[in-house]
């Protein structure tokens, strides 16, 4: 039975590695505060730019789509604000102004690499530590308005907090979300520290003042809830496309299997009635536990998911947790098993050596579709070729269509590769890349045969993919083709080899598909490597392998068939 099981689970993860969503949000929180993740121990722009750049591509590679951007903490911020200070992570002081500007920057490099980039907002917690911030221009909101500004104390922990309970408080918040979305084109705004500290909080006077004879837990959550919804009728207003979302305390209610500090009643964070309001976009709960012990990560977003009032819900994942890193590949399978709308992960630097294996193919953010539902009009007339001297680079070029029935244009395109003439959209296998122009430059780097077929598909502002795509068009690889073809192919018999940049490239003809095994032998039939084995394709077949360990050795390659084996012997 224990074989049987563990075969299962085998099976199942190999199901989800072969097929993965094609559309599925996956963020990292990029921790700015007490610099964390980002900027380095140093006050130099040029590092501090560099070390962002290595971050964003990093995150390309391992094939994420989103950064919440940590752009306030501690009542600083990480752009230029005329009501709050510049960080002091920046320079090294609140008064001092960097010689460029982090968000704009980021929002910059990162739209180029297709990201989303949520501004990250720490919200009512304005401090942490007793010291004092110094003063500067603007002045920190301790000094400037000390009066709506509460000291909490936890243990050994000292934290300042703003009262929402005061209606003046509540609109500096708003404020500040107002002026970082009309000056900079962020994508969204995530909300995180939006709640009380705890039960024990000191706001006997707006109580008093604005309590209206309310139970005071009662009154506490609808302060937050009002804080939610003034700010997001308010930045909807001004753009209705920004997503607007939080980052919630992971335990809503304590329930079976999961227990512990509760976003309802231990910090007044009744989330799932701003859901059930429509004053939230999607939230991110910070689910940061396992999956084996009290709170249970998947007891907890599946009741997170019955409780969604059909708003996307991101699981938090906590990589910082030994155990949660441990499981990152179970929990982001459990995340989609749930449907789940994506994952996030706190936070960067506990996640940078992590590889990955459940994102081997690029996602699409999905769409909000009580945002914008009508989809942009397909690309039409594209075409290929294999740019001249330049062996696996294919060059696509394609014509914009004209703007959808709701005036959108296209803001970016996907483009996908097959090695036949069928492409399913559906499948995210043949998600090749994203192009942001009417062009792309695709490298193969390692090609497997010396024809591709290609299709490219629109998309909007609001993540809507054109029903339909482009025609897709055949590309030969006639650079390589040109360099094997010497000899002109029959059935099994070898193009020419050639050594390409470390590798021996060869061609191998078939005229019907052959379930084949390709290995490197020595002279002595010892086999050496293994270089292919599966199915081959009709027509031509490029197959290579590199030579950095077999230099100055007499190989042969072997090609092995059902019923028949082909060899040639090179020197290396």
């Amino acid at each position: 039975m224990k074989i049987y099981l563990s075969f299962l689970i085998l099976l199942t993860s190999i199901n989800q590695l072969s097929s993965q969503p094609k559309q599925e949000v996956r963020a990292v929180w990029l921790t700015t505060n007490l610099q964390l993740d980002w900027p380095p121990k140093s006050s130099d722009p040029e590092v501090q730019k560099k070390a962002l750049i290595e971050i964003l591509d990093d995150l390309s590679n391992k094939k994420f789509n989103t950064i919440y951007f940590q752009a306030r903490s501690q009542g600083s911020v990480m752009y230029k604000s005329e009501i709050e200070p510049w960080s002091q992570y920046l320079t090294g002081a609140l008064e001092g102004e960097p010689l460029y500007d982090p968000l704009k920057f980021i929002l910059e490099e990162a739209h180029k690499r297709n990201f989303e980039v949520h501004a990250w907002v720490n919200m009512i917690r304005c401090k942490i530590g007793e010291q004092f911030p110094q003063n500067s221009l603007p002045q920190h909101v301790m000094l400037k308005q000390p009066e709506w500004v509460r000291k909490y104390i936890e243990g050994n922990s000292i934290s300042f907090w703003l009262d929402p309970g005061l209606p003046e408080a509540r609109n500096y918040l708003r404020n500040i979300c107002i002026e970082l979305i009309t000056k900079y084109d962020v994508d969204g705004i995530h909300f995180d520290f939006i709640r009380y500290p705890g039960v024990n909080f000191d706001d006997s006077l707006s109580y008093t003042l604005y309590g209206n004879g309310m139970d005071l837990y009662s009154w506490r959550r609808e302060n937050i809830s009002k804080l939610v919804a003034e700010i997001y009728d308010t930045l909807i207003a001004i753009k209705p496309m920004l997503k607007v979302g939080s980052a919630p305390i992971g335990i809503y209610e304590n329930i079976l299997g999961a227990r512990g500090w509760e976003g309802k009643n231990s910090v007044f964070q009744d989330s799932r009635d701003w859901l059930r309001r429509e004053k939230q976009d999607y939230l991110t709960p910070q689910i940061y536990w396992d999956l084996e012990n009290n709170p249970r990560f998947d007891v907890l977003l599946n009741d997170w998911m019955k409780n969604n009032f059909g708003r996307p819900i991101i699981s938090g994942i906590g990589a910082y947790d030994n155990q949660v890193s441990r499981e990152i590949d179970q929990q982001i399978e459990t995340s989609r098993k749930l449907n789940a709308s994506g994952q996030s992960f706190f936070r960067y630097e506990n996640i940078k050596n992590n590889r990955f294996n459940y994102y081997k193919t690029l996602a699409n953010i999905p769409p909000m579709k009580w945002k914008d539902s009508i989809p942009p009009n397909s690309p039409i007339n594209l075409n290929g070729r294999n740019v001249p001297n330049y062996l696996g680079w294919i060059e696509l070029v394609w014509e914009s269509p004209p703007p959808a029935i709701d005036g959108d244009t296209v803001k970016f395109y996907n483009i996908y590769r097959s090695e036949d003439n069928i492409i399913d959209r559906n499948d995210s296998k043949y998600l090749t890349s994203f192009s942001s122009s009417y062009y792309l430059f695709d490298n193969l780097k390692r090609p497997k045969q010396l024809e591709y077929y290609y299709q490219v598909s629109s998309l909007d502002k609001g993540n809507n993919e054109s029903i339909d795509a482009s025609n897709i068009v055949k590309v030969e690889l006639t650079n390589l083709k040109n360099i094997l073809k010497p000899a002109y192919p029959t059935f099994l018999s070898y193009l020419s080899t050639k050594r390409i940049d470390g590798s021996i490239y060869f061609a191998v003809q078939f005229e019907k598909e052959e379930k084949i095994k390709i290995g490197l032998y020595d002279e002595k039939e010892n086999l050496i490597q293994s270089v292919f084995q599966g199915n081959t394709t009709v027509g031509f077949n490029v197959f290579n392998f590199s030579t950095e360990k077999l230099k100055n050795q007499a190989v042969i390659i072997k090609v092995i068939t059902t019923n028949r084996t082909e060899q040639i012997k090179i020197l290396l």
